[in-house]
């Protein structure tokens, strides 16, 4: 019975991180309320610029994010991960969803972003949550 709870709770914080990671950036409003206009769409430079600025301490900084968690592993796409490995998928899943055009981009951005080379593990880990069901 408590390995179903655990299963079952590990399902639901996958699924809820997921979506989040997925969601589409927050509409803006003006300051009486109103919708601010459509911006015209942004240039891939300026989207791997911001993607890089959010990865430190900003929404795409799931290390972070997942630290405050009680559980040590998740739960995705039928697979474990720890905290690290899961933070790297989310990362990539949000990378497409923000508009990095590529899975190579993006682990070009994050290498950027964390001052390091990837490891192939860390490669794949990117790769495998830039290509995980994220809308297109």
């Amino acid at each position: 019975m408590s390995r179903l709870l655990v299963v079952c709770s590990l399902l639901l914080l996958g699924h809820t991180t997921t979506s989040w990671a997925q969601s589409a950036p927050t509409a803006l409003a003006t300051a009486n309320g109103g919708p601010v206009a459509a911006a015209p769409a942004a240039s891939p430079a300026s989207i791997e610029a911001y993607v890089r600025q959010a990865s430190r301490g900003g929404e795409m900084d799931f290390e972070k994010l997942l630290a405050s968690k009680k559980q040590t592993m998740f739960l995705h796409d039928g697979n474990m991960y720890n905290r690290h490995q899961y933070a790297l998928v989310l990362w990539g899943m949000r990378a497409k969803t923000l508009g990095v055009e590529t899975a190579e981009r993006a682990c070009a951005v994050y290498a950027q972003a964390s001052n390091r080379p990837l490891s192939a593990a860390d490669r794949q880990l990117l790769v495998s949550g830039f290509d995980s069901g994220t809308r297109e």
